[in-house]
């Protein structure tokens, strides 16, 4: 793509804005060079890249990413055999390491769902011990810290306690008696790194010295004393000393910094792009912008909002501009000032920003395309920023784009054809109309010529919309309108700015019939429109509330389902409790009857009792069955263990009579009575009764080869409830043989059973060790 298109269209201005969110000057400078891609799958791992770390500020908050230099010339340095570091070169490398990792530490626990910036992350390769070793030997001015070696440590420690003997000494023949007449200043001072004396020209008269400097006036001469010559050149030794300690340190980091050079590119790659890909979160973030859908045709913009006019603070009036599938583009008219010419701007630049992975400033739901080549000629004279031309450049510009043109394209015209005599300019700009519109060219085209608006009305494949603007007052409105022709209104706005009406009635005249009644027309065909989006706009509020009614009876149904799945858990529960209740029953009138306290007619009489226990729910099954009904005013109801009949029934709210009382409660707590309705009223029926058969010829063997153990216990237990009832006084139970585990727990259960008298193992032409012989406890 050009860099006059891009330009024209103030993508240019908007990475602009991006850079200022950008910690380090690598991600500025990464940031200006983003272009638009014309790789679909590129231009969607770009959008996805920003919207999952726009997702992932939301979730874990502002990403750690700090200032930082650019690393590139100290790895390529460190690299190099035998090089040395400087202190403040490695102190740059150790802070961005140290910062790289805490951002690691910060994002690895937070990029689960967000493989696009989990991927970046996982090349923060910036390894620990490197960042151990810079922070324990380099201080924040660049210096080697004591602590870096012992040999280090020790050097220094003996350079000061060595310097501080010397000045001690030195300043005490400065105090000696006597000295008065040869000092100049009684300080201790350094020159050429040697420890000296401020004397006076004299002072040969009290001892020898070398001298090492002199002051500007010539009246103080800087003296070595000759006894101080040797302290002085064994800290000039210890100091070199430390000085070669010091180097070899710098050259051991500079190694270890060479060495995982690989692994540092890496890590400062990945941390420019995260700055980089941060920042156009953040910028999203500033002005509510989504991630567009990217189809293979058209544009979808909601609610499109040009970014560099909310920068300014201003208002900005949303857009939807929609070009479909298959359609060859959007022709806007209407008055001058009225937003044709940033509405053209917003549709190139959101498509540019998406195709250079930047969310836009537009509503969910947005679709946009993905073209090979983006073209604009844009005369602009009032909005955004001035950029005049004459009609031959223009031409030329058009005749480049033709020629460059790649498809699918995406090209933007500002009033093709200015400039020229108003019926060549028009012809002209419906011929490039008529051409572009055979190739994959999407075209935005404003214009304020008649004959261009009814092309693009008259015809299939043109969009023609109009910005909106307030006839009576004369003022701009900033919306565009599809579907429609817009006026210049150039006579009313030339009227009411004053200009003499003797005038404007001339030019009036001068226009001819055919162009009045056009007018006309076209203000009956705005009024027309007018009324339409009234009705319009009144069928959506009904289906809207339309919706509102079928979601409340959505509402309702659901909660009568809700209140129906609770009594059906209450019913359960009843049943889970009576269950329980017949059993321990059950297990005590069995004891009984072991112990010859209870006859066989006992137990027949208890198990008439739970037959007709159990009958007596049928009714509150029944009630299940009904409560699936919505309620209605009417109905025979239960809250807890109040009956009574609903007589209102409203959303969270229902009041229940019961004798002379109202009481009100809330619906969800309603279930429909058992006796609401006769058919709910089960039918009196003789109490249930039990025959059992005592044919000896059934039911006296039980096989259990097969089944998993929890399984043949459980139908263990029903054989000899069976076999009890009905007097069998022996029973063969055939396990197996197998790995024993199947007999060992049908022993062990005949063991405890109340049923067993005692039991064997079976004779061997009855089954032998594979079965066993129980006599029941009869």
């Amino acid at each position: 793509m050009r860099e006059r298109d891009l330009k024209a269209l103030e993508f240019d201005k908007v990475i602009h804005h991006v850079m200022e969110f950008c910690a380090s000057e690598p991600a500025r400078a990464a940031t200006a060079e983003l272009r638009p891609s014309i790789d679909a799958v590129e231009v969607r791992r770009r959008l996805d890249s920003t919207a999952e770390m726009a997702a992932l500020r939301s979730h874990a908050g502002s990403i750690p990413i700090g200032e930082f230099t650019d690393q590139r010339p100290y790895l390529l340095a460190a690299a190099r055999a035998g090089a040395i570091l400087g202190g403040e070169a490695l102190v740059k490398v150790r802070d961005f390491i140290v910062g790289s990792r805490h951002v690691g530490g910060f994002m690895r626990s937070r990029v689960e769902r967000f493989p696009q910036v989990a991927a970046l992350v996982h090349n923060l390769l910036a390894p620990k011990e490197l960042a151990d070793a810079m922070l324990g030997a380099l201080a924040d001015d660049g210096g080697i810290l004591d602590d870096a070696s012992r040999e280090l440590k020790r050097l220094r420690s003996r350079l000061r306690d060595e310097r501080a003997e010397l000045e001690a000494r030195l300043l005490r023949s400065l105090n000696a008696s006597g000295m008065e007449s040869f000092v100049s200043d009684y300080i201790v001072t350094i020159r050429n790194r040697r420890f000296v004396l401020p004397m006076k020209l004299n002072y040969a008269e009290r001892f020898e010295g070398i001298v090492q400097d002199r002051s500007v006036s010539g009246e103080t001469l800087f003296v070595e004393p000759m006894w101080a010559v040797e302290l002085n050149n064994r800290l000039m030794m210890l100091e070199r000393e430390a000085e070669a300690e010091e180097t070899r340190i710098l050259a051991q980091l500079t190694a270890m910094v060479g060495g995982y050079a690989p692994e540092l590119q890496l890590t400062f790659d990945a941390m420019v792009a995260l700055d980089a890909l941060n920042a156009r979160a953040i910028f999203a973030e500033r002005f509510r912008c989504v991630e567009p859908q990217l189809v293979d045709e058209g544009i979808d913009f909601i609610g499109a909002r040009h970014p560099l006019l909310m920068t300014s603070g201003r208002e900005v009036i949303p857009i939807d501009v929609k070009i479909g599938a298959g359609q060859r583009g959007i022709v806007i008219s209407g008055p001058n000032t009225g937003g044709k010419t940033v509405a053209l701007k917003t549709v190139g630049l959101l498509s540019l920003m998406a195709q250079a992975g930047m969310l836009i400033p537009a509503l969910a739901g947005s679709k946009a395309t993905v073209f090979r080549s983006v073209f604009a000629d844009i005369g602009d004279e009032q909005s955004i920023e001035s950029n005049l031309s004459s009609f031959s450049g223009h031409i030329a510009n058009l005749s480049e784009i033709i020629r460059s043109l790649v498809e699918p394209a995406l090209v933007i015209l500002d009033e093709p054809g200015a400039g020229t005599d108003p019926a060549e300019g028009a012809a002209l700009a419906i011929g490039l109309m008529n051409h572009l519109g055979t190739r994959r060219c999407m075209l935005a085209i404003a214009t304020h010529s008649t004959a261009v608006k009814l092309h693009a009305y008259s015809q299939a494949g043109f969009e023609a919309a109009a910005v909106d603007f307030d006839a009576d007052r004369l003022t701009p409105l900033y919306r565009l309108r599809p579907h429609t022709i817009g006026q210049s209104y150039g006579l009313a706005v030339a009227r009411r700015l004053g200009l003499p009406e003797e005038i404007i009635s001339a030019a009036e005249q001068s226009m001819g019939a055919g162009t009045l009644e056009l007018t006309y027309a076209l203000k009956r065909l705005d009024g027309e429109r007018i009324k339409l989006n009234a009705q319009a706009e009144k069928l959506r509020e009904r289906e809207a509330s339309l919706a509102r009614v079928e979601q409340e009876v959505l509402q309702d149904t659901e909660k009568t389902r809700e209140r129906a799945e609770l009594e059906r858990k209450r019913l359960r529960a009843e049943v889970a409790e009576l269950i329980e209740e017949i059993r321990r029953d059950g297990a005590a009138l069995m004891d009984e009857l072991k112990a010859r306290t209870k006859s066989r007619t006992d137990l027949k009489g208890f198990i008439t009792k739970a037959a007709a226990k159990i009958e007596n729910l049928a009714p509150a099954a029944q009630a299940v069955a009904d409560s699936d009904a919505p309620l209605k005013v009417g109905d025979s109801v239960e809250v807890g263990d109040i009956r009574g009949e609903l007589i209102v029934l409203e959303s969270g709210r229902a009041v229940i009579s019961r004798g002379g009382l109202r009481i009100e409660v809330a619906p969800e707590r309603l279930r429909r009575s058992a006796a609401s309705a006769p058919e709910a009223r089960p039918a009196r029926t003789k109490p249930a009764t039990v025959i059992f058969s005592a044919d000896r010829g059934e039911g006296a063997e039980l096989n259990l080869i097969g089944m998993r153990t929890t399984d043949a216990l459980r139908k263990l237990e029903e054989f000899l409830d069976t076999a009890f009832l009905t007097n069998r006084a022996e029973v063969r139970i055939v396990h197996g043989i197998g790995s024993g585990a199947l007999r060992k727990a049908v022993t062990e259960y005949l063991a405890a059973s109340a049923y067993c008298a005692s039991f064997r193992v079976a004779e061997p032409h009855h089954g032998g060790a594979g079965a066993t012989i129980v006599q029941m406890n009869l």
